[in-house]
């Protein structure tokens, strides 16, 4: 069925690189790319575009929003949101005495289950040293695994394992908080835990600790985004189920997308010597896949009920405001440190069509 007259307004979060140049007349010019280049301008996850001239006028009484295009560059660790866990180890093997949970921190960036399985066994090798067995072989203390299939032996997701017989156990948020963590530091080590499928099982001391529950690469299943600007004029205002209850919602983007699952735990499949000859046999090795969110994707999302937004004639589309913030209402991450330039930045852009209806 045919709907009201509307015009296109085409927007891109790289037009806050948009810039005007003085004089008679405000001319905007387009310096994306050496902005980008540079580091400069606002972050991808909080900024507003400025317009020397309207960017719609007319006749306008309600804004629909028809199609987004996201990129995620959000890693799958983050600085100082999911990148520390607190671990206590046995001062001697049988000893039942533990040193205090040692606060520990793995590098940022996109991992694989496997890759993180890696560095987290080198991160944990750098601060407990290796022993020397009476044979004189070097054992390192830790090593840590991934694992797709589970059985009474191997564990689904990740295995733990302490080679030097000590046993050691996962620090509980109240153990945390009772000693000198920061909130900060507890929220962090919590969330690692998710990524992991680490619980309240794994704080019974063990040489060896497991998965309790799937692990969970991505570190957010949605992004909303939110623009005062634009819902400035509706009388229903947009709110959700939790505790932020933040206004002018415009989308809630969930990033398994629409039409074939996605994979959000690794997955392990065999591969053709050959491709192009169907005769050729498997190797017998076997290929991990990637998991949702150990690195960057692009998703579509076109909207089969598409927020519809009121707006009042009287007015022309002149400025508009964007913000992105993930499960726990924070903003997006962008880069390491807000004063941070031009070193390391996970900008998740996105474009957007709107569709601007006449009034009647």
């Amino acid at each position: 069925m045919a709907g009201r007259p509307n015009a296109i307004l085409a927007i891109s979060s790289t037009d806050r690189y948009v810039t005007n140049i003085g004089g008679n007349v405000n001319q905007p010019t387009n310096n994306v790319l050496e902005a980008q280049f540079n580091g400069e301008g606002q972050d991808s996850n909080q900024f507003s575009i400025e317009a020397p001239n309207a960017m719609m006028n007319g006749y306008i009484d309600r804004i629909i929003i028809s199609q987004i295009q996201l990129q995620y560059n959000l890693p799958t660790i983050i600085p100082d949101r999911n990148d520390s866990f607190a671990i206590s180890v046995e001062t001697a093997v049988n000893s039942g005495s533990y040193l205090p949970p040692q606060f520990l921190t793995i590098p940022y960036g996109f991992y694989s289950p496997d890759e993180l399985a890696s560095v987290v066994t080198a991160v944990l090798n750098q601060y407990y040293p290796a022993v020397i067995d009476p044979d004189g072989q070097s054992i390192d203390a830790f090593t840590v695994v991934y694992r797709q299939a589970g059985n009474v032996t191997f564990p689904l997701g990740f295995e733990w394992n302490m080679n030097q017989g000590k046993r050691f156990y996962f620090a509980t948020p109240e153990i945390l908080r009772s000693l000198t963590f920061t909130n900060a530091q507890v929220t962090s080590i919590l969330k690692f835990y998710k990524l992991f499928g680490i619980d309240r099982t794994n704080i019974v001391p063990s040489t060896s600790q497991s998965s309790n529950d799937a692990p969970t690469f991505l570190y957010t299943p949605y992004i909303d985004l939110l623009s005062d600007a634009l819902t400035n004029y509706q009388n229903l205002k947009d709110t959700d189920s939790s505790t932020i209850k933040r206004k002018g919602l415009i989308a809630r983007m969930y990033l398994s997308g629409v039409g074939n699952p996605q994979t959000t735990s690794v997955t392990y499949y065999d591969r053709l010597l050959d491709p192009e000859d169907p005769d050729s046999t498997f190797r017998l090795a076997i290929v991990p896949s990637d998991a949702l969110g150990s690195k960057p994707f692009v998703l579509t999302f076109d909207l089969n009920n598409p927020k519809i937004i009121k707006w009042t004639t009287d007015s022309a589309i002149n400025s508009l405001d964007f913000e992105l913030r993930d499960c726990y209402g924070d903003l997006l991450f962008v880069k390491d440190s807000p004063n941070q330039v031009g070193v390391d930045v996970f900008n998740t852009e996105w474009q957007m069509t709107l569709l601007c209806v006449e009034g009647n």
